[in-house]
């Protein structure tokens, strides 16, 4: 072996040491922890504002929030293609002290945009374990792999530009997996997939991410990809987090209405809070008032209750019997028959109210424009 070709070995030799010297060093620390992160531009100083924002190994988080909140920004920052300023580590490593490019490569970024090579599906999806270093004869079978898994592999020898829109997400997402990277940051991954088949992909990814060990931070609109998904939501507002929480909090108890709105909160209802002597008494808009068993804090202007914390009160049930239970009277204005729950709409003076109910304890008696009492616990509102 000549001298000069003896020292690229030792070179990229040492080059491979110091590479999973990295992954060891940072397999027990944050996948992603960022401190004080800001990218701002121009005509925009609060893109982003990240005080504290930190995912460990095989979390899988959800990212909410409105157009323009920042969450694709997050992603970019994170994969290291968007300038910011502040502490950021990804690997347990300061990304400042380190490759970047090797960084970047340990962790996917799939883009809410199709962005494919002019070339073939498996050519497109072959270049980035050929960008890994993978050896050849390894490629062919992972490639395959990971086009079977989305459901694609018929589309192996198309030209990418040839692709549908649903085609061409689920070969963006294959590309984003192949590399079995130990983070995997998605933007709208179900964007142009077919209704049917969206649940089936995203199960695909959990699995997929499961199996690994891999962290993931998903970005969707569509909440049944989150609910289906995520243990764990940020939601963004102006660039900023306003909650961080388990998937179920942030659902039931969101920090302000702008948040109950992006999860779908089914009631969201203005009121007024007057303190007594014999504790806090809650305002609705349609004028009922009743004492709240519990503590408040102040500013409040809304409260929201899920569509199941409702029940029925007829002279069937015990519902009446129980002291802490509120009744509300009001007029059907719909039902929506689902597949095990009857979603019905209820007119409560200038308010309409959404109870989700079982279907069996749906009375045969309840009509279109017919009379209804609900009933719910007060311990069951959340103030905002």
């Amino acid at each position: 072996m000549s001298k000069i070709a003896s020292l690229g070995w030792f070179v990229k030799r040492e080059s491979d040491l110091l590479e999973q010297q990295e992954v060891v060093e940072g397999m027990n620390d944050w996948v992603v922890n960022m401190r004080q992160v800001k990218v701002a531009s121009k005509t925009r100083k609060n893109i982003l504002t990240i005080d504290n924002f930190a995912v460990r190994p095989g979390e899988l988080v959800a990212v909410l929030g409105p157009n323009g909140a920042g969450k694709s920004t997050l992603l970019r920052t994170i994969n290291l293609l968007q300038p910011y300023s502040g502490e950021m580590q990804l690997f347990g490593r300061d990304v400042n002290q380190v490759n970047k490019t090797r960084l970047r490569r340990r962790s996917s970024l799939v883009f809410q945009e199709t962005l494919l090579l002019n070339d073939t599906v498996f050519n497109n999806v072959a270049r980035v374990l050929q960008f890994r270093g993978v050896p050849e004869p390894q490629i062919k079978h992972r490639v395959h792999t990971a086009l079977a898994t989305f459901g694609c592999e018929h589309l192996a020898n198309r030209p990418a530009r040839s692709l549908s829109g649903g085609e061409g997400k689920r070969v963006c997402i294959a590309c984003g997996l192949v590399g079995d990277s130990e983070l995997l940051l998605l933007d709208e991954p179900s964007a142009s997939l077919d209704v049917a088949i969206r649940p089936q992909i995203i199960e695909q990814i959990r699995q997929w991410a499961e199996s690994r060990g891999a962290a993931v931070i998903l970005v969707s609109h569509n909440f049944t990809d989150i609910l289906n998904f995520a243990e764990r939501a940020i939601a963004l507002s102006d660039g900023g987090i306003i909650q961080d929480d388990k998937l179920e909090t942030l659902i039931r108890r969101p920090a302000n209405q702008q948040i109950a709105r992006l999860v779908g909160m089914d009631n969201i209802i203005p009121c007024q809070i007057k303190r007594s002597s014999r504790g806090f008494w809650v305002q609705l808009a349609n004028s009922m008032e009743f004492l709240y068993p519990g503590e408040l804090n102040s500013p409040i202007t809304a409260c929201c209750l899920s569509g199941d914390a409702f029940y029925i009160d007829d002279i069937t049930s015990a519902i009446s019997s129980c002291s802490e239970m509120i009744t509300v009277e009001g007029r059907v204005e719909r039902i929506l028959r689902g597949i095990g729950t009857y979603t019905i709409r209820v007119k409560v003076g200038e308010q309409t109210l959404t109870a989700k109910l079982p279907r069996n304890h749906v009375p045969e008696n309840i009509h279109h424009h017919g009379e209804i009492k609900l009933a719910f616990n007060p311990r069951d509102m959340h103030f905002v």
